[in-house]
């Protein structure tokens, strides 16, 4: 595809070609430009046409002629590919872009084409006290001003100026100035030296010794003919007495302070210089160096060899260190070493060589140790034997600087006890010994003499003839040391006569002898027994052992019972006979007498008293029962109430009784006649009535307990009092509220007591009191059983 640009850079990407285009005129035309005369369409021309600014090539070797603008030349002929060419101005222009463009790869040269401008700088003003002139007396772009100046006068300046690119004289128009100089100032305390009076000469200023300068040392002779800046002067210094150090002094070596002076110091022996031995007195007024100090002499730490360690105080002059060598080694060399005045520890380092001795041969019947397990130079082994050996030689032995043992091996020999003393009346027999089979040896006075050994841990027993006692240890054993253990004991006859007569028994000599080791036994007659020990023995002390015993009579102890259970004894002796007894209102289970057998126990067991329960009534017809206090043991009670319009024919109340039944019989509920029916009225009205309020009190009461928040009753003294207030106050109960708790009324049905006519309500078991229609019921007594209380409402036992 052929591409070619209207303006550098601008492509066109959509090829249109003119009329009758391409015709590829002799066959040369291998580059299209866009031609104006077709109305800016694709033209195919010839590469190499000098006319042509811009063109498409497919493969191009050259740029073809390169553009330029009015007043541009073009240096270089060469457009081909790579090749430069360079655009100028006439004279007087200024070119204005690249001077330079290069033919790049794709045909076109590289930039724009330069302009020319024309520049002016316009005259230039006269130098005083000089001349300028014009290089081809014009004043265009490019041109050259020269300066030079008068004699005695000197260029302050640049010499020559230019016509620069933005119509300026190039640097800022020189000076022609005067150059001879007078004599230059002279200073208190110091000198002057000068080069010449011409601009450019120097005045060389120096201060005496002792002063210092103050300002520039040296003055130039500047144009004009004055000299540069203003003279120094010579200040007087001095840096004072240096300070004194420890262990060291110093010397004024101009015996002067001021300044140049010289100091130097020096240390006392042993000491070292830390710092600058050798200081000027400065400009400053100081010393040219921190005042140095006199430092102790100190050696570097010493070398440790292989094996060693060095022991010493400190590493100051003087001072000494030993080496040791650890465990196993030998020190070779000085183990010594002084810190010299060179800080240079003295002598050789020594070594430490590594000496091992090796393991020993093995000790028959013993043991080798080796102390902290090692076999090195210092290293000790100890000896030891097994149980009954002892050792013959030295116990320990320790490795030498010659890599060997110390003494000779030691060995093991059996330890062994000789035949054991015997003493007068004593028969002894020896237990344990390794040579009888372990069989025992019993030696008497009527043996004969023995040459045998006994191991170590055999056992000698001495015994004495009867009646005879032993004085000492009777046991003796073969010890390590090769002796039998403790003293030989002696045997002394012992007597300890007839014993005490004995009442309700007797005693009797069970060998009828009383000498050491005798034995006596007592027993008791018919219905005694023995208190104490039945048998003694004659002791070494020659008394009986324990105390006499006595015979006392068999008794019984006192029976067992239960609490509530009564019991009676007549006698405790044996045959005699314990009584069990109830309370009322309990029956005994078991038998109820017990007899004291001769073993001094009862016989049979102990009985059990148990509550008479007369168990639940059962319900009646047209009525309902109600267990006073939930229980119906012995004492207990039940009511019996009717429903309304009913009559109760029988008792009211019925007790539980001591053979388990309710006392009286069973009452009945009878409907009653019409006769009654008019008072009957009238008792339902005055019934109703106390019903109400009978509910008021009762919701009245409700209120003051919960306010109260009463709690039931957990100690027996609470309860006690309790017991007291209800047999004081009988409860009073309302018909409203009766429920015998047992499930024998009718819970959901209206209250069936409202209309019972008052006086007809209770029976004999209750005693009217002073009040009138208020009854108070008698306190029922419980005999043994436990108390029932009911304290606001709720039972505690």
């Amino acid at each position: 595809m052929l591409a070619a640009s209207r303006d550098a850079g601008e492509v066109v990407g959509r090829p249109a070609w003119g009329k009758d285009q391409p015709n590829n005129y002799n066959g040369e035309q291998n580059c299209v430009v866009l031609d104006g005369g077709r109305n800016w369409l694709w033209n195919d021309v010839g590469c190499n046409l000098d006319y042509l600014h811009w063109i498409c090539q497919h493969t191009p070797s050259s740029c073809g002629s390169p553009d330029k603008l009015v007043n541009t030349t073009i240096s270089g002929s060469n457009f081909s590919v790579g090749a430069t060419i360079g655009y100028h101005c006439p004279e007087g222009h200024m070119l204005v872009g690249e001077a330079n463009r290069s033919c790049t790869e794709n045909g076109s040269w590289s930039g724009r084409a330069p302009t020319c401008k024309y520049v002016d700088c316009g005259p230039l003003p006269g130098l005083e006290h000089g001349y300028v002139n014009l290089e081809d007396r014009r004043t265009t772009h490019g041109a050259s001003a020269e300066y030079t100046c008068h004699e005695n006068y000197t260029l302050i300046g640049r010499e020559r100026r230019t016509c620069q690119d933005d119509g300026q004289w190039s640097d800022d128009q020189p000076e022609c100035l005067f150059d001879w100089c007078p004599d230059p100032p002279t200073v208190y305390g110091g000198s002057v030296k000068s080069s010449g009076r011409r601009a450019g000469s120097t005045a060389t200023y120096t201060c005496q010794n002792g002063y210092i300068m103050s300002g520039q040392p040296v003055l130039s002779c500047g144009l004009g003919g004055e000299w540069s800046g203003k003279a120094p002067a010579c200040k007087y210094i001095d840096c004072g007495v240096p300070p004194n150090i420890d262990s060291g002094r110093y010397e004024l070596l101009n015996t002067t302070t001021t300044y140049g002076s010289f100091v130097e110091y020096s240390c006392q022996e042993d000491y070292w210089l830390d710092g600058t031995e050798k200081q000027m007195c400065t400009r400053e007024g100081k010393w040219s160096a921190d005042t140095p100090a006199c430092v102790l002499i100190t050696c570097i730490e010493p070398e440790l060899p292989a094996g060693s360690y060095v022991v010493g105080y400190d590493f100051n002059i003087h001072s000494t260190i030993e080496y040791h060598c650890e465990a196993g080694y030998i020190l070779r060399g000085v183990a010594v070493h002084e810190c010299t005045m060179q800080g240079e520890w003295s002598g050789e380092t020594p070594t430490c060589e590594y000496v091992d001795c090796g393991k020993v041969t093995q000790l028959l019947y013993g043991s080798v140790t080796y102390t902290n397990g090692t076999t090195y130079l210092g290293s000790t082994v100890t000896y030891s034997c097994v149980k009954n050996y002892r050792l013959v030689g030295v116990a320990s032995r320790r490795c030498l600087e010659n890599g060997q043992w110390s003494d000779e091996s030691p060995r093991c020999e059996e330890i062994r006890c000789p035949e054991p003393v015997l003493a007068e009346h004593s028969i002894l027999s020896v237990t344990g010994n390794d040579r009888v089979y372990g069989r025992t040896l019993i030696r008497t006075a009527d043996s004969g003499m023995s040459l045998t050994t006994y191991k170590i841990g055999s056992l000698v027993k001495y015994r004495c003839e009867r009646g005879y006692k032993v004085v000492g240890e009777p046991l003796s054993t073969c010890e390590d040391s090769g002796k039998w253990s403790g003293d030989v004991p002696q045997c002394v006859y012992v007597d300890c006569r007839e014993p005490e007569r004995l009442a309700h028994g007797k005693y009797a000599l069970a060998s009828n002898a009383t000498y050491y080791g005798a034995a006596v036994l007592y027993e008791c007659d018919a219905n005694y027994e023995l208190d104490g020990h039945g048998r003694r023995l004659c002791l070494e002390n020659g008394t009986w052992s324990s105390e006499t015993p006595q015979c006392k009579e068999v008794l019984c102890g006192y029976p067992e019972k239960d609490d509530d259970m009564a019991v009676q004894v007549m006698t405790r002796s044996i045959g005699g006979i314990a009584k069990y007894s109830c309370p009322r209102g309990q029956y005994m289970v078991g038998n109820s007498t017990r007899i004291c057998l001769k073993k001094g126990t009862w016989s049979g067991l102990m009985p059990v008293c148990k509550y008479v329960d007369c168990k639940h009534p059962g319900p009646i017809e047209n009525g309902r029962v109600i267990v006073m206090n939930q229980t119906t043991t012995y004492n207990s009670a039940v009511e019996y109430h009717c429903v309304p319009h009913y009559e109760r024919i029988g008792p009211y109340l019925r007790k539980c009784m001591e053979d388990g039944t309710w006392s009286g019989e069973e009452p009945r509920c009878e409907m009653t006649t019409g006769e009654e029916n008019e008072p009957q009225n009238l008792g339902l009205s005055i019934g109703i009535g106390a019903g109400v309020i009978l509910f008021l009190l009762v919701v009245v009461g409700l209120i003051y307990l919960r306010l109260r928040k009463a709690t039931p009753v957990k100690n027996t003294e609470n309860v006690e009092g309790a017991v007291r207030k209800e047999d004081q106050n009988a409860a009073v109960m309302s018909y409203a509220t009766l429920n015998d708790g047992n499930a024998y009324g009718m819970p959901n049905h209206t209250n069936i007591y409202e209309n019972i006519h008052e006086d007809n309500m209770y029976d004999a078991p209750y005693e009217e009191t002073s009040h009138r229609h208020h009854y108070e019921p008698t306190p029922i007594s419980r005999g043994t059983m436990r108390p029932m209380v009911t304290i606001n409402g709720v039972a505690v036992r």
